[in-house]
């Protein structure tokens, strides 16, 4: 009887452990159907929105690694933007929004504003 109950409690004691392996493992090899990219787009999205920056017409590079649009400014004039996709896309448009306020303020059109590479550069239109 004693033999009987030691060998219960040894199955028992190796289910759980196998069960405990078994979760821990299933969780690692889960397939998740989003990737980076989509995470970075539906915060890119959001974060224009929010900024109340609307698009005109958009391109995906994604061999560039690169999302490029056009925003329209005053006097019918579109401005390219190019934003990277290994970035974080909230501060890159925090850059562009005090790049169009600066832009604003010193009465410029801008022509090209590339965020997607290490130093940022805008390019004004010449009036």
């Amino acid at each position: 009887m004693k033999l009987f109950k030691i060998s219960l409690f040894i199955i028992f004691i190796f289910s759980l452990v196998f069960s405990i392996y078994s979760l821990i493992n299933f969780s690692k090899n889960k397939i998740d159907p989003t990737s980076s990219k989509n995470n970075f787009y539906s915060q890119l999205e959001y974060g224009l929105k929010t900024a109340q920056i609307n698009i005109t017409k958009s391109t995906i590079r994604d061999y560039q690694n690169q999302f490029e649009f056009y925003i329209m400014n005053k006097g019918n004039n579109p401005t390219k933007i190019i934003l990277s996709t290994k970035k974080n896309p909230y501060w890159q448009i925090a850059s562009l929004q005090e790049i169009l306020k600066k832009a604003k303020i010193n009465n410029k059109q801008l022509q090209l504003v590339d965020l997607s590479i290490n130093h940022p550069y805008a390019t004004f239109k010449n009036n």
